[in-house]
């Protein structure tokens, strides 16, 4: 049995080191002050409206980390949660991939959305996880479509208000 852990402040650091890894797995590019302002965030939040389950690595630091972020949601009929969970950052180190750990943490972060009676748990899945989330009971949403604006940075391309 993999022995998953609650995250705590002092895990911030590493966590949002393997953040950055799945980030970087995606095409995206972490940047230094992405890393402190990250790491900041992670560190505050862990315990209050941030669960974080984590996998110590044998040789030091973390094998596997996954978060999830509580926030109230507006009352939907036939929901009786008034909050909702989403899933961000499940990751392993490469050296650590494909034991089960991303499973592990998967579980223990949806017992913990389970005891607190959080009926709705959100993620995105890169193409590599889908097949773990469908296991885990998620599925693709085709009620609505998914849409999103960037606002106020010019330094992105095609965040004037159009979209990306």
């Amino acid at each position: 049995m993999t022995a998953v852990r609650v995250a705590t402040s002092a895990d911030a650091a590493e966590i949002v080191h393997l953040g950055a890894l799945m980030y970087k797995a995606v095409g995206a590019k972490p940047t230094p002050t992405w890393a402190v302002d990250a790491t900041q965030l992670v560190r505050d939040r862990l315990g209050k409206d941030l669960i974080g389950m984590v996998i110590d690595a044998p040789e030091g630091g973390l094998a596997c980390c996954g978060l999830v972020n509580i926030a109230p949601r507006l009352p939907k009929p036939g929901a009786r949660a008034h909050q909702m969970g989403y899933v961000q950052w499940v990751s392993t180190s490469q050296q650590h991939q494909r034991k089960g750990y991303a499973r592990a943490v998967m579980d223990a972060l949806l017992a913990e959305t389970d005891k607190r009676g959080i009926e709705v748990v959100e993620l995105h899945a890169s193409p590599m996880g889908r097949h773990l989330y469908e296991d885990l009971g998620f599925w693709v949403k085709d009620d609505n479509i998914a849409m999103m604006t960037v606002r106020g940075r010019p330094d992105i391309p095609g965040t004037d208000g159009e979209g990306l």
